[in-house]
């Protein structure tokens, strides 16, 4: 237990911190609890003991908690001055994941796919890659390895927003002869279209000309996350 002159010791360092902390001169803390500077010089050096009324008044205007002052580790009340501020959660919507692979390989057929939502996801707004409506951006798990020159790896999820426009040399996920798969995509002057693989064991697609109403652009792909679980190394 601390002796009652190690204790007043604690106190005026403490109250002291605090006051600096806060920017606060000693003579504007004198003023808000109502002593004389000098008194409260004598607090801050442990030479006097200290009301209980005083440290009352003390506590609340550096907005510290009477138990931190007298010694305990932890701030109640919270002061800005001691503890780091709390983090700012950004605006978030829930993104949901589809009950679908997104295949990166070969694709998959999407009429052999329910596409019912069973999970939701949160995530920041400032992240969906830009307008969040009409259409809500969702997530798909991507299978193959066709993508991994673009760090879209087998079990990653992406994200796709559907309200922004594709424009060549973005990675899209289309739809094509009704299976889905995540590419980069490049328009050609002469009306082809070529959908193109990040990894050089895996061979474009091509779209001619006469084909390209069968060709279904979902939306481009503005992030991916690696859900993956880390390997034992023992």
């Amino acid at each position: 237990m601390l002796q009652k002159e190690s204790l007043g010791s604690l106190i005026g360092e403490r109250i002291k911190a605090c006051r600096e902390g806060k920017g606060m001169k000693r003579p504007e803390l004198a003023r808000l609890i109502d002593v004389d500077p000098n008194t409260l010089y004598r607090y801050e050096i442990g030479s006097i003991g200290i009301k209980d009324a005083i440290k009352h008044k003390i506590a609340q205007a550096l907005e510290v908690s009477v138990a931190y002052l007298m010694g305990d580790g932890e701030n109640s009340l919270r002061s800005p001055a001691l503890l780091e501020p709390e983090p700012v959660v950004p605006p978030q919507l829930y993104l949901p994941v589809l009950d679908q692979e997104a295949c990166a390989g070969d694709g998959f057929s999407w009429d052999s796919v329910e596409a019912e939502v069973k999970e939701w996801m949160p995530w920041p707004i400032s992240e969906s890659g830009g307008p969040t409506g009409p259409r809500k951006p969702y997530f798909v798990r991507v299978e193959g390895e066709s993508m991994i020159g673009a760090n879209i790896d087998d079990g990653c999820l992406i994200l796709v927003n559907p309200n922004l426009e594709v424009r060549s040399g973005d990675i899209a996920y289309v739809k094509w002869n009704d299976r889905c798969s995540v590419k980069g995509i490049i328009f050609y002057k002469d009306g082809r279209v070529e959908l193109r693989p990040a990894n050089n064991n895996f061979r474009s697609i091509w779209i001619e000309k006469d084909e390209i109403e069968y060709l279904e652009i979902l939306g481009r792909v503005v992030r991916w996350l690696n859900m993956g679980v880390p390997k034992s190394i023992f």
